[in-house]
């Protein structure tokens, strides 16, 4: 049941919350790091770190792509089974 997305379709999907915050956190980080890039007394390994942990975590958040429809039935199966044990006599 995997549906395959292009780059493009995944880019205008509806994205899942916990991915939202994750690029929230992830353009702050890199926002973060750029401004650092302006202090002297800070060195230039750290905002290039926290420059690139952001645009990494903006770029993975934006990525994914929320689903509609489960996976599979395997809860239903499951659900099911126990209902058709329950019905027989023993």
């Amino acid at each position: 049941m995997e549906q395959k997305f292009t780059i493009w379709e995944r880019v205008k999907s509806d994205t899942p919350s916990f991915f939202v915050r994750m690029q929230i956190l992830g353009l702050s980080l890199a926002s973060l790091g750029t401004s650092l890039t302006q202090i002297s007394g800070i060195p230039a390994k750290i905002c290039t770190i926290l420059i690139s942990a952001g645009s990494t975590l903006a770029l993975v958040g934006q990525f994914a792509v929320k689903q509609y429809q489960p996976l599979d039935n395997y809860t239903n199966d499951k659900t099911e089974q126990k209902r058709d044990r329950s019905d027989q006599k023993f």
